[in-house]
């Protein structure tokens, strides 16, 4: 964001709080309304539905709705059931996909007796992703190159669609140091002991980590305004080139969703409404319109969220850096803290052991004997910071099942 914008908003806020009497949000009266996220699509598989309730704006526990009855019918009387499998999350007691030339109605009774319903939805039809590219481009604003991931849907011989897509984006990271050893705690009490033991490379890894992140803004497009129903150049994830993310080996696989205008209609309302850049947008969360509603009290019981029935056709593309870049990267660790060293005794003066202080502060690991000819015989460990020596805060030690060189 540029300076110039940040102090306008500042002065603006300046300007608002000068001249407007705080809110007691303890004092503003709250409706526990239904949230609703459920979405069924052609894969073939047990689907879920996550039922909640709003929360005061003080709050910070989520609120699951508990111990519902959920269940979804289509049109040729068939009765989808769905069981409590977590606080709030309904799944599918069967696997089941959604089919074309039917419709789906989903129905819900919460646990103090209060029914809601949807309106019946259809199945888009399916199109299915062609290409997806890198290419890098200049951000202006940020004044950085970025590596854009962007996206083909292909041709298909309607009209027009509408379009959402969400992505899971897994990569290869590589620790900054690496040691075979690691030191066990054997006594955390005098007399202390410690083991150097060979690591394991189920438990331990060899120095590799491998994160995966999703999507969690939403993404949409259509092509009706088009004269084709095809996707080209639909940008879905920005990384800046420096990144480590796209430092060693990357994957991303995107599921591109086709959406009826229903859908699609939400999900432009609720994306105006979480931008944070539009923060004096006069849409409300409330003013957006679900197709669920109360069956019991629909004047009083409203319901956040959308039943949605969606086509979906999936892509998974690997590369390496080199293939798109020669630029160096940024590790995850940063250079100067990975320098350091600390050679702690094993039992100072005062019958402590400043060894066991910082193993169990979980900031240190081994890492090699001390760089001195002859290591005192108390200062037998060297320690360097764990970020630098251990991945595994950033995701697990072993290669996906998907994942090829």
């Amino acid at each position: 964001m540029k300076p110039f914008k940040i102090i306008t908003y500042i002065l603006i806020f300046l300007c608002f709080k000068s001249c407007i009497e705080p809110v007691d949000f303890s004092t503003v009266s709250f409706d526990a309304n239904l949230v609703v996220q459920a979405r069924i699509t052609n894969e073939l598989k047990n689907h879920t539905i996550e039922l909640s309730r709003t929360i005061p704006i003080d709050s910070v526990n989520l609120s699951p709705e508990k111990n519902a009855t959920v269940f979804i019918t289509d049109n040729s009387g068939i009765t989808y059931n769905f069981q409590e499998t977590g606080d709030g999350i309904y799944t599918s007691t069967t696997a089941f996909s959604a089919e074309a030339n039917k419709s789906y109605k989903l129905n819900i009774e919460t646990s103090n007796g209060q029914n809601y319903s949807s309106i019946e939805e259809t199945l888009p039809q399916t199109s299915t992703i062609g290409e997806i590219t890198t290419v890098i481009e200049q951000n202006e604003i940020d004044d950085i190159q970025e590596l854009v991931i962007k996206v083909n849907s292909n041709l298909s011989s309607d009209s027009g669609k509408y379009y959402s897509y969400e992505y899971d984006e897994t990569y290869e990271v590589k620790t900054a140091i690496w040691s075979r050893k690691k030191l066990l705690i054997i006594s955390a009490i005098p007399p202390y002991e410690f083991e150097l033991v060979d690591k394991t490379e189920e438990e331990d890894g060899i120095g590799f980590c491998y994160p995966t992140n999703s999507s969690n803004e939403i993404l949409l497009t259509e092509t009706l305004t088009l004269g084709q129903d095809q996707v080209l150049g639909f940008p879905i994830r920005k990384i800046p080139l420096s990144s480590y993310i796209i430092g060693r080996r990357y994957s991303i696989l995107v599921k591109q969703y086709v959406l009826n205008q229903n859908t699609f209609d939400f999900y432009t309302l609720l994306n105006k409404f979480s931008n944070p850049d539009d923060i004096f947008s006069q849409t409300q969360v409330g003013n957006i319109p679900s197709n669920i509603t109360s069956d019991t009290n629909p004047n009083e019981n409203y319901v956040i969220g959308f039943f949605e029935v969606s086509s979906v056709n999936t892509k998974r593309i690997f590369f390496n850096r080199e293939s798109v870049t020669e630029t160096i990267f940024q590790n995850y660790a940063p250079l100067a803290l990975c320098g350091e060293r600390q050679n702690p005794e094993i039992v100072d003066i005062f019958g402590g052991s400043p060894l066991l202080d910082l193993l169990q502060g979980g900031g240190w690991i081994y890492q090699s004997p001390p760089d001195v000819p002859i290591p005192p015989p108390n200062k037998l460990y060297e320690l360097a910071p764990k970020v630098c020596g251990d991945c595994s805060h950033l995701g697990p030690v072993s290669q996906p099942d998907f994942w090829i060189e």
